[in-house]
């Protein structure tokens, strides 16, 4: 377990000259994910059984879309996902995003 930092700047300059769409790094218990989100198509609906997930918008739109209703999120901005809640994240333009949920969650 990391008990550092993470420069989310450098991480995600790093994952686009590589490509990459995602890094987790586990930082005290906390996984960070940094994903690059490519504009237009589909998220995935998914789930968490054990852990909310906090979603944090560092660029870009992104919007959580939950069975119910939706949040539209822009740089700054973010929302939770509580436990056990369907969701899935779609953007239009492109978006960077970090999200934590508990280690191993």
């Amino acid at each position: 377990m990391q008990t550092g930092g993470l420069d989310f700047a450098g991480e995600f300059h790093r994952l686009a000259g590589r490509g990459e769409r995602e890094s987790t790094t586990v930082l005290g218990g906390v996984a960070v994910r940094l994903v690059r989100v490519a504009g237009g198509g589909e998220g995935r609906w998914d789930s968490h059984n054990r852990t909310t997930e906090t979603v944090v918008v560092w660029s870009g739109d992104f919007r959580v879309e939950f069975r119910d209703h939706t949040v539209d999120l822009g740089p700054g901005q973010c929302c939770v996902v509580a436990v056990g809640a369907e969701h899935r994240g779609t953007s239009r333009g492109g978006a960077e995003v970090v999200l934590f949920t508990a280690a191993g969650g």
